[in-house]
């Protein structure tokens, strides 16, 4: 898990933090940042969860022609990091609002 969250940290480090969260200090600007971690990081796990496990060609039954059949993509291997670089683009930008919105429900800035 550490070495997932490492990207994702640098993505918060280069996010913007709103200015009302900015205004309560420093602690609150960690807090905000924690729980726009916790959003990279589900984000992350739901695109990931969201590719097939199994692209067209690589295994399944038969091969030849058969095998670019059993799916819509072909195999790619720069495919298993669409899941971070998309999340990480998410949270540099400030996030999905998930993170705001967790924020305010343990009493941060409204």
């Amino acid at each position: 898990m550490i070495g997932e969250t490492s990207s994702i940290s640098a993505a918060i480090a280069s996010a913007s933090v709103p200015a009302a969260v900015k205004k309560e200090g420093t602690e609150a600007v960690d807090n905000y940042k924690s729980a726009l971690q916790f959003e990279g990081v589900l984000l992350k796990e739901m695109l990931t969860d969201a590719l097939p496990e199994e692209m067209g060609g690589t295994g399944g039954e038969g091969s030849g022609g058969e095998g670019e059949e059993e799916g819509a993509f072909s195999y790619d291997p720069q495919l298993s990091s669409l899941p971070e670089t998309v999340a990480n683009s998410i949270v540099s930008g400030g996030g999905l609002g998930l993170a705001k919105e967790m924020y305010k429900s343990f009493g941060g800035a409204r």
